[in-house]
């Protein structure tokens, strides 16, 4: 099951369905607009080294979910590698980036960099 994403209150609610819930160890993400640099569709970053994970779980080549530190960042990932990847750069926020799994990523990446201009 793909991510769910919603806009209110000036922020992006992203919530993992199902048992991702579980798996990610979160139940929802807020993140204010102000918070958000951009955000792209990357689907190299799934080939990328994910670094520790902690909490969270992975299945090597075929599930990301939790929170992986690598190289001084701290990235929430939630996607099957089936997905397209849709990363959302942040600022000063609890992470530095998140990486998700949506039904339409593209309509995603555009609405979020529209509500951030």
């Amino acid at each position: 099951m793909e991510n769910k994403v919603s806009f209110n209150d000036r922020m992006v609610v992203i919530v993992p369905q199902g048992l991702d819930k579980l798996w990610a160890v979160k139940a929802n993400l807020k993140i204010p607009f102000e918070k958000i640099k951009g955000a792209t569709i990357d689907d190299g970053i799934l080939k990328e080294l994910k670094g520790f994970r902690a909490p969270g779980t992975s299945i090597l080549g075929v599930y990301y979910a939790g929170t992986f530190y690598i190289n001084g960042e701290k990235t929430f990932f939630n996607i099957k590698r089936s997905s397209e990847a849709v990363v959302i750069q942040l600022d000063n926020y609890d992470y530095d980036r998140v990486i998700i799994g949506v039904e339409n990523p593209r309509e995603l990446v555009d609405q979020i960099n529209r509500v951030i201009q």
